[in-house]
């Protein structure tokens, strides 16, 4: 029988039956949400669409039915891509096919033909986290071996052979064991950097410390007058000067307005100009913006709520395009929530808020709320451009 799913009503009691340290960082941020925050439910109306956005995820991430499992509990899909997975082995493998996996199995498990109660869940999780990593390290063309670690090896071979007729259902695949060897050869070295993080030059790189480009989206939002539209700008030319090719979407300021001129000359270094590109048009929203993504390593959009897109499409950018950086403005209520509701915030790895300190502009400041990759509390003087001393 088909589950029912998840409401607020019912939520009490069903959360006691799901482990919430296995869900996604998202959902679990989203449970605190809701326990922060349901009194005011019935109350106040984004707090109302916030939690009901996150029951809507939780219901689509647990499965409302068992698969079908069909061989020795896991099922032929899992099998798939173990069996991909081994076929890397002591290969060369670029960016592309990386990506492509990892795309493929992303797709899976938001179909959920990855059954999280399979013996294979926790290998995939774990095949998925060494991909996204290796990927993460390579530029442009490089590329790297795979090379997995003998005991592993084992396992997931063990995997394999043991399914009863697996061998008709998935095509042959070499499962004998490898014989150990204390030595590798040197060639099996990572081609790679040591690490898969960045950081930006300056006090910029101070404020959001090692960033990791997957899935890596940045709101700000804040006082009108704060400074916002400018410290896009000083974030667009941080970017710029690491090499990344600049998107911006200045859809509240004109593109040939006298503002637009003043802040590049102000902020934007003439070395980073040719890789920063600008447009005050979006006919076709949501296509448009994807498009962009394809050809751009950073989206800067100035802001949201001019997209006309609901804020769902805010995580739907992130996900189709994980190696985009989304910077994006949201503009403030009169009750000094975000406009179109707060999901947005906790999809985001990182939340910037734009103080206006008074009305002189000088003493503006951003700070991080939520950073995943650094320190939050640090205050960055927006005029000045520095960070603002005994805050870091």
């Amino acid at each position: 029988m088909e589950k029912q799913a998840i409401t607020f009503g019912t939520y009490p009691q069903a959360i006691t039956t799901i482990e919430i340290q296995k869900l996604p960082k998202i959902l679990q941020e989203g449970h605190q949400f809701l326990r922060d925050a349901r009194d005011f439910y019935h109350t106040e109306p984004l707090i109302k669409e916030t939690i009901d956005i996150y029951l809507d995820k939780l219901n689509t991430h647990i499965p409302k039915q068992k698969k079908q499992i069909t061989l020795g509990g896991i099922s032929i899909i899992e099998l798939e891509f173990i069996k991909r997975f081994l076929e890397m082995h002591r290969t060369i493998q670029s960016r592309d096919k990386l990506k492509q996996y990892i795309f493929d199995l992303q797709k899976a498990i938001a179909k959920k033909e990855i059954n999280k109660d399979s013996p294979a869940a926790d290998h995939l999780m774990q095949i998925q986290e060494k991909l996204i990593v290796q990927h993460n390290n390579l530029i442009l063309e490089e590329q790297v071996k795979i090379v997995i670690n003998r005991k592993w090896l084992r396992e997931l071979r063990k995997m394999l052979k043991n399914q009863p007729d697996s061998n008709q259902e998935l095509g042959n695949i070499a499962i004998e064991e490898a014989a150990p060897s204390l030595f590798f050869p040197i060639n099996a070295q990572p081609l790679t950097r040591s690490t898969n993080t960045f950081k930006l030059n300056g006090a910029l790189g101070e404020l959001l410390g090692d960033l990791e480009r997957y899935e890596l989206a940045i709101t700000i939002e804040g006082d009108q007058g704060g400074g916002k539209t400018r410290f896009t700008y000083q974030l667009a030319d941080a970017f710029a000067e690491i090499g990344n090719r600049i998107a911006i979407f200045s859809l509240e300021i004109g593109s040939r307005s006298d503002l637009i001129t003043r802040m590049k000359e102000e902020y934007l270094q003439p070395k980073n100009q040719n890789n920063i590109f600008i447009t005050d048009q979006l006919p076709e929203g949501y296509k448009i913006i994807s498009k962009a993504a394809k050809d751009f390593d950073v989206i800067i959009i100035d802001s949201w709520n001019k997209t006309g897109l609901p804020s769902q499409d805010f995580d739907r950018l992130r996900k189709e395009h994980p190696n985009t950086i989304f910077i994006v403005i949201f503009q403030r209520t009169t009750k000094g929530t975000i406009r179109g509701g707060t999901a947005p915030l906790y999809d985001a790895g990182i939340n910037i808020e734009v103080v206006k300190a008074d009305d002189s502009f000088t003493n503006n400041y951003a700070i991080t709320s939520k950073n995943r990759y650094g320190i939050t509390g640090i205050q960055y003087n927006i005029y000045k451009q520095h960070i603002i001393e005994g805050t870091n």
